[in-house]
């Protein structure tokens, strides 16, 4: 009985030998492919197609041919998550399947913070005097006058027996001290720190210097999670089980070593000088990272501390001197966590007297309203259509996807792809505005629905779809179109931020003209048309409101605390004052999102 197999993946030409049984998918994660997984292998989204070109195989039918077109199926497409093989096989992976040059934002709104970090450096002095003869002398810290810092017995032994000048980090907390760390010589002109946005799909950080405050490096990576799951949900039923948990952990934990290394590289330092790392994630991200089990993140009635997370370098592995603890800013409740007060920080809305509405919009929507008196937060299950999941010929922004699309009246497409090549697919900025522009066309009704006899709409196996670019003119030698199912999609997401919107609004009889200041964050933020998110009806119509881009406004706050202790207070305070709206168990979000499950009519937005 065979009980390993050789699988073989092109055109990576990557081997990778397991376990006979094992799915495709598994024997993908061992390869330690980057690969579409949306819902984790449970066979809900479709995304993990591969090619079989020899092996033997076995499979559930009946859920790959509900993802599969007839044509994939004749060429020996199949769902990696559903297939099992029992021999030697070669497989090959579609260029729909995978995740090819991703477009990760890294621009932020820096913040302009006066440097105060929690580390410094100080020279170390030994002072003589009458006493030392049998007390040993004096240590002092040139230019240190807080509290007296603890020094343990190594270190003093250090400090004793040295010759030559020596420099300590110290680091500071609300009423103590600590050194970090000792170095020979002066090193005080080099204090490093990271700033980390450990996000659901991407991980991004900033290397910067801690007296000056200026940035000296930005790196970024997928997270290594997602080809467990992408989704939250998925992640947390994941790491219900140890093994699950440590998996989750140790994926974020290489995906953040892969920054650093990056980031190290391009500033010619060592892992070593690093002296503080602050991290931004949401609560999960957060959560998986520190090592806690997640599961009591799937009750609505879970009472999420709001203090931050402090987590030992040495004991989770992240590698730079593992004395450091990471600054995990705080979370406010299941799904409003450090990225979000990130944000805030960020945008400045905490400081406003104005009310001002901050929305980031991805895999979970993410909404903050409120001034400086009050700020109230609640969160939506947008589903991942805004990040291109989730569609039938949806993806990520990356190479090869439209992310621009504008329709004429006589029905001719224009469409601008990310790396100016072919199309492999349409991420998320791409599809809102194709809708936007197919409702402008009179090619979608008001209720988003696709209209029979309409220019590009034909019958497809599902039903109606609309044909975005013909085959002879994509990467995938296939029609991208977008289907009923995915209109339907699109619409339940473009509702459900809409009515989190308004729910909001309306508990604190907030009306559209009281909103003088939108703030956008994240990638739909950076990336999408003001015009296409409100005409389309994912953001509300606020003819007084200035709209802001913020970029990645989690990175941001994490920047910010990194280099001032006041900031990392302000981020604490923020999360402590800001109330939570759970729509799980909000009668006001039903009646809302019924009324969204419409598009308006359209308006002209100038500041676009």
């Amino acid at each position: 009985m065979v009980t390993s197999v050789t699988i073989t993946f092109q055109p990576m030409n990557r081997m990778v030998t397991v376990r006979a049984g094992i799915t495709v998918l598994d024997a993908i994660r061992e390869a330690g492919i980057q690969f579409e997984a949306i819902c984790g292998g449970k066979g809900n989204c479709g995304k993990c197609k591969v090619i079989r070109i020899s092996g033997d195989i076995s499979g559930d039918d009946s859920i790959c041919v509900k993802f599969l077109t007839l044509d994939e199926q004749r060429k020996g497409y199949c769902l990696a998550c559903m297939v099992r093989v029992w021999s030697d096989a070669e497989f090959t992976i579609p260029v729909e399947s995978r995740i090819d040059n991703p477009q990760i934002l890294l621009d932020i709104s820096k913040i302009i913070v006066k440097p105060d970090p929690s580390v410094k450096k100080f020279l170390v002095e030994k002072e003589i005097s009458a006493y030392s003869s049998f007390l040993g002398p004096s240590i002092k810290f040139s230019g240190y006058n807080g509290i007296r810092p603890f020094i343990n017995d190594e270190q003093k032994k250090n400090i004793l027996h040295s010759s030559g000048p020596l420099t300590a980090t110290i680091v500071f907390s609300e009423d103590t001290s600590h050194v970090l760390n000792l170095e020979e010589g002066d090193t005080t002109p080099a204090l490093y720190g990271i700033a980390i946005d450990l996000g659901t799909t991407t991980v991004v950080g900033i290397l910067a210097d801690l007296i000056s405050g200026e940035i000296l490096g930005v790196a970024s990576t997928l997270n290594r999670q997602i080809t467990l799951g992408e989704e939250l949900v998925t992640r947390i039923a994941i790491g219900r089980k140890e093994t699950g948990q440590k998996n989750l952990q140790s994926a974020a934990i290489a995906s953040i070593n892969d920054v650093i290394y990056k980031l190290t590289r391009i500033a010619d330092i060592s892992d070593q000088d690093i002296s503080d790392i602050c991290l931004a994630g949401n609560t999960v991200m957060t959560w998986l990272f520190a090592g806690r089990n997640p599961e009591p993140l799937e009750y609505v009635d879970t009472k999420i501390p709001k203090d931050p997370i402090l987590v030992h370098a040495g004991e989770c592995g992240i590698g730079v001197n593992s004395s450091i603890s990471i600054y995990c800013l705080p979370a406010v409740s299941r799904f409003i966590g450090g990225d979000v007060i990130g944000d805030v920080l960020t945008s400045g809305m905490h400081i406003r007297p104005k009310v001002s509405l901050l929305v980031d919009l991805g895999t979970n929507g993410e909404i903050i309203l409120g001034n400086n008196d009050w700020l109230v937060s609640t969160s939506c299950a947008s589903g991942p259509a805004f990040e291109g999941a989730g569609m039938r010929c949806g993806m990520r922004a990356m190479r090869g996807a439209i992310d621009q699309v504008t329709i004429e009246t006589n029905g001719t497409v224009h469409i601008h792809v990310i790396g100016e090549t072919l199309p492999k697919g349409i991420c998320g900025s791409g599809i809102i505005e194709a809708a936007a522009a197919m409702a402008s066309a009179g090619i979608l009704d008001f209720s988003g629905k696709l209209v029979d006899n309409a220019p590009g709409v034909r019958t497809g196996e599902n039903g109606l779809e609309y044909i975005l670019v013909p085959a002879e003119k994509t990467a995938i030698g296939r029609d991208i179109v977008i289907t009923r199912d995915d209109m339907a999609y699109l619409m339940d997401s473009k509702a459900a931020a809409l009515a989190a919107i308004h729910v909001l609004m309306k508990k604190y009889r907030i009306g559209p003209d009281d909103i003088t200041d939108v703030f956008l964050a994240g990638a739909l933020g950076t990336y999408g048309s003001v015009y296409h998110l409100t005409s389309f009806g994912i953001l509300p119509q606020l003819p007084n409101a200035k709209f802001h881009r913020i970029g990645n406004g989690s990175l941001a706050g994490a920047y910010a605390c990194l280099l001032s202790v006041a900031q990392r207070k302000n981020s604490v305070k923020i999360a402590e004052h800001m109330g939570y709206i759970d729509l799980m168990v909000d009668n006001d979000f039903i009646e809302e999102y019924w009324k969204a499950l419409r598009l308006p009519e359209i308006e002209n937005y100038s500041n676009s």
